[in-house]
């Protein structure tokens, strides 16, 4: 997959492009991942697809990793911008960069989130129950998680 230009942002999935601290200084602005000690960031990172947002001086501002059986399933974690660069438009930008990686993104996706909802319905997710959406390709359902049918 190919970086992409998006303004004076690169959005990147190369692995050399994401610094341990800088990854654990992002997750350390949430209220899901604030506690993670290096070692837990290390092996999730290892263990998954990444992708991130650079700024024009190479300075990692947004990322997030996928999980993926690479055949019928994939869930989005982790996704955080630095504060200073929220309300440009720079998630919703990297979550589509990521799902339009068809060698990870293949089937339903998953994801849970207590905020951002909106942002992933832009993208095709729906909700089911109190924070759980999903991404189904092969079916639509209204929020609330009815069947359209």
């Amino acid at each position: 997959m190919k970086d992409q230009q998006f303004g004076e942002y690169t959005l990147t999935n190369k692995r050399r492009r994401f610094r341990l601290q800088q990854v654990t200084g992002l997750l350390q602005l949430t209220y899901w991942a604030k506690d993670r000690d290096l070692p837990t960031v290390r092996l999730s990172m290892r263990n998954a697809s990444l992708y991130g947002v650079l700024n024009a001086q190479g300075k990692l501002v947004g990322f997030m990793r996928i999980i993926t059986d690479h055949a019928t399933m994939y869930y989005l974690a982790d996704v955080v911008v630095a504060e200073s660069e929220r309300g440009k438009g720079l998630g919703l930008a990297m979550v589509r960069f990521a799902l339009s990686d068809a060698k990870v993104c293949r089937g339903k996706g998953l994801l849970l989130t207590q905020t951002a909802a909106g942002l992933y319905e832009k993208v095709g997710f729906y909700k089911v129950g109190e924070r759980l959406m999903i991404r189904d390709p092969l079916t639509r359902y209204p929020t609330g998680g009815q069947s359209a049918r």
